[in-house]
């Protein structure tokens, strides 16, 4: 996607194609796995600041990383399949692009430094990264794009992000 047509995106579309791709890998993640429910809770946590900018920033950054040690984070380190690995940084990257539109949303001065890297063209290194996980290909990502670029108009203000009707637009249910 090109960073000029990805700025005059609003940054709720955004943040609902990042979670609708993380969506798609997260389905490798049986629900057996003890940590399965955690990944659920960042996935619908994200989608809730999507949605209605429902949630805090400190709350969202409060998935990745928190006093207890009991963020996501710590699945992607511990995990010794690297393509599971891999999803599960996706998954933190998810959240932490989330979180960091939500803190500027805020207009918050000071980033939790594990966010102070991310920009706009943060988006083109996930989309990388979801492929690494072979888990989606660079062919589905750029059929959600032109999805994404057909259903969501680029300078519409008006635009709700509704999860299941966003995923369904966006993957035409492939």
């Amino acid at each position: 996607m090109e960073l000029q047509i990805l700025s005059k995106l609003k940054d709720e579309v955004k943040v609902g194609f990042v979670i609708t791709i993380a969506e798609k890998v997260f389905l490798k993640i049986k629900l057996t796995d003890e940590r399965y429910a955690d990944g659920r809770k960042a996935l619908n946590k994200c989608w809730t600041w999507a949605e209605t900018n429902g949630i805090s920033a400190d709350d969202l950054y409060e998935v990745i990383d928190n006093a207890e040690c009991t963020g996501i984070s710590e699945f992607a380190e511990d995990e010794e399949d690297l393509n599971i690995a891999r999803l599960w940084s996706l998954l933190v990257d998810t959240v932490s692009y989330t979180a960091w539109k939500a803190y500027k949303k805020e207009n918050t001065k000071y980033f939790p430094q594990a966010l102070e890297g991310i920009k706009e063209e943060s988006i083109i290194i996930f989309m990388e990264s979801a492929v690494e996980t072979s888990f989606i290909s660079k062919d589905e990502i750029a059929l959600m794009e032109q999805h994404l670029l057909a259903n969501y108009q680029i300078s519409d203000d008006k635009i709700v992000i509704n999860r299941e009707s966003f995923i369904k637009k966006i993957t035409n249910n492939f």
